[in-house]
């Protein structure tokens, strides 16, 4: 007698059209930032050296963490989170360096993990440009409060920057940050997409907090009531004084998540590549290189 045959041919049928719907399924894209290497360094313009600056940082972070029996805490907040006033500055871009050479030749040139040397010869060729945007020293008015990363009343950072980007030093500045910036891309250091710049010192932010739990955000609209008292923050203009005019208010200005501060005028006397994480003798970010801004 025969094997019946035919209930295993169907089986085989079935699976082989199974088979070809899911190889015909679109594929999930893949999130790109999975696969991203963590980034080791970044381009700034360090603030953190001016010591009047740090002491009006200091009493800012210590009219928000008051002692616990004086006023509330504000919800999210803790000091794990404040950026230590040494540390500020402006940052360009971040990028993955290697100490040495990749061991991808075949790989295209803009996905190479580029070196330490490579990125300080890049930044020391710039000096030229740099200096062809101003031979004279810039300074930055840091009088706008924002926050980005937000999810209703929370955020994720805030930060202070100036509150109008075309008066002559902010424009100076942001062309700046635009030609370190463009060129770090264009040779494959930077792999962010390209985005307006944003000039911008965190004060706050939310994925320092240690240890690393819940929440991701803290409230900045209690940050924002008290920043806008003028008694609050010595660090304020008057209310009864005329404020700053802001020709372009920023998208982030127009939806409410900035607001008007004075925090000084600080000179910017150069463009650093400094180490993810590092800590020099003061805390500040150790710098590997640098490029004067404005020097003759």
């Amino acid at each position: 007698m025969a094997p019946k045959t035919g209930n295993a041919e169907n089986n085989t049928k079935t699976n082989s059209l199974a088979a070809d719907v899911l190889n015909k399924r679109p594929k999930k894209p893949q999130n790109p930032k999975k696969n991203s290497p963590r980034p080791t360094h970044f381009l700034s313009l360090p603030l953190g050296q001016h010591a009047e600056l740090r002491d009006k940082i200091k009493e800012f972070h210590r009219r928000l963490l008051p002692p616990s029996d004086i006023v509330p805490v504000i919800e999210g907040l803790d000091q794990s989170i404040l950026v230590d006033p040494r540390r500020l500055h402006l940052t360009i871009g971040v990028m993955t360096l290697s100490a040495v050479e990749s061991q991808q030749p075949d790989a295209p040139d803009t996905r190479k993990v580029r070196t330490i040397a490579e990125a300080i010869a890049l930044l020391h060729s710039l000096a030229p440009e740099i200096n062809a945007i101003t031979r004279e020293p810039v300074v930055v008015a840091l009088d706008k409060m924002g926050v980005m990363k937000t999810q209703r009343q929370q955020a994720g950072v805030l930060y202070l920057g100036p509150g109008d980007e075309t008066d002559e030093n902010s424009a100076k500045v942001s062309r700046i940050f635009d030609l370190v910036g463009r060129r770090f891309r264009q040779e494959g250091f930077i792999q962010e997409d390209p985005r307006p710049a944003l000039l911008h010192c965190t004060l706050i932010n939310a994925s320092h907090r240690k240890p690393r739990r819940i929440p991701r955000t803290f409230s900045y609209r209690e940050i924002f009531d008290q920043a806008s008292d003028a008694n609050s923050f010595g660090t304020n203009m008057p209310l009864n004084e005329p404020q700053p005019h802001v020709s372009q208010p920023s998208e982030s200005a127009r939806q409410g998540k900035a607001i008007k501060v004075y925090f000084g005028t600080w000179p910017v006397s150069e463009v650093q590549l400094c180490t993810m994480g590092s800590h020099g003798p003061e805390n500040e970010y150790i710098s590997l290189a640098s490029v004067g801004i404005g020097e003759n």
